[in-house]
């Protein structure tokens, strides 16, 4: 039996994080994107950035170009044939000035967040990049980088996919882990399909969840991935781990035995719904020998302390709840939390 902390969407609470790691004791540590939220310390430097690097979207949209603002930038400034506006080169210019140090900010975070793994974490520790992160394989955390990798970890086979197909202003978009999936049809696409297929892990690390588990945004419907979702339709795993969609979270367990699990958001973030507070995390029991989930705790970081929220058994081929001592700490519905394998909410 091997005891799994998952943490998903821990957007800069690095603090917490330190506090998580020294408060926990486990096998194994999977962190997920979204890693980071700012690309800056400063929040004025962070609206600079955004406000720039729209402009140059929309003036890549008015001309009709499929090209990304870096580069049309750079473009603008080392051969303006364009005949662009003075305000316009300039502007370009301090986007290129930006962009560089939201990079370098950027790899400096993951360098604190290995520095924290390294001194707090008790255990090997893999992490996921989201829409909000840019491509690890060139920061500290390179070497427990699960997107498009595969790791091993007693007889269990992990693989991770990243990212999210979603355009995330706030990061140097050029950087950023591109989804690839795209078409419909006999002209669909998909890049984690193809991955799955290939690796056929126990455990699927995810940013992006798959379409129909845990996606569901109220204004839009659901957002998730239908490549990864062909995947699931067809081969069973042993354990799905997903983020992205705070809103739509829960557990639940397929007719084949796999179970999927989005535990809400680690560090608070704003949203269109109302400020989301976050330091949920689950702990998860996993049987090595028969690849199965046996349990799962639902917890939450509130301050330096660990609240107990809800403890999820398999019982033979379904899941069972119940509510723990802090589950009125909570800071989302966990009357939602438990779902049957046709997604509906099962009682506590």
């Amino acid at each position: 039996m091997i005891r799994i902390v998952y943490t998903t969407d821990i957007h800069d609470a690095l603090k917490e994080l330190r506090v998580l790691l020294t408060k926990t004791e486990a096998d194994l540590y999977l962190l997920s994107g979204d890693i980071l939220y700012h690309a800056f310390y400063d929040d004025m430097k962070v609206y600079e950035f955004v406000c720039l690097q729209e402009e140059f979207y929309a003036l890549a949209k008015e001309e009709g170009r499929s090209i990304v603002p870096y580069d049309l930038a750079t473009e603008i400034l080392r051969n303006n044939e364009g005949g662009y506006p003075a305000e316009t080169v300039l502007k370009a210019a301090e986007y290129r000035i930006l962009f560089h140090r939201a990079s370098r900010t950027m790899k400096e975070k993951y360098g604190m967040i290995e520095d924290l793994i390294r001194k707090y974490g008790n255990a090997a520790s893999f992490v996921l990049p989201g829409n909000y992160d840019i491509d690890l394989r060139y920061t500290a955390l390179s070497s427990r980088n699960l997107h498009k990798n595969t790791m091993y970890f007693e007889n269990l086979t992990l693989a991770g996919y990243g990212g999210a197909p979603i355009a995330t202003s706030g990061i140097p978009e050029k950087l950023a882990v591109p989804y690839q999936e795209a078409g419909r049809g006999v002209e669909f696409y998909s890049e984690p399909y193809d991955f799955f297929v290939e690796v056929e892990p126990d455990i699927l690390v995810l940013h992006n969840p798959a379409y129909g588990y845990f996606d569901r945004i109220p204004t839009l419907g659901h957002v998730g991935s239908n490549g990864i979702r062909n995947y699931l339709d067809d081969h069973p795993a042993t354990l799905v781990l997903s983020g992205h969609v705070h809103e739509d979270y829960g557990v639940m367990m397929k007719s084949d035995g796999t179970v999927l699990m989005n535990p809400s958001n680690f560090g608070g973030v704003d949203s269109p719904y109302g400020f989301q507070h976050g330091g949920l995390f689950a702990e998860i029991l996993i049987d090595t020998d028969s690849r199965s989930v046996q349990e799962i705790f639902l917890k939450r970081l509130k301050g330096n302390q660990i609240c107990d929220l809800l403890h999820v058994r398999r019982d033979e081929n379904r899941l069972v709840g119940e509510l723990m001592k802090d589950a009125a700490e909570s800071s989302i519905d966990l009357g939602l939390f438990l779902r049957d394998r046709n997604g509906t909410v099962i009682d506590l």
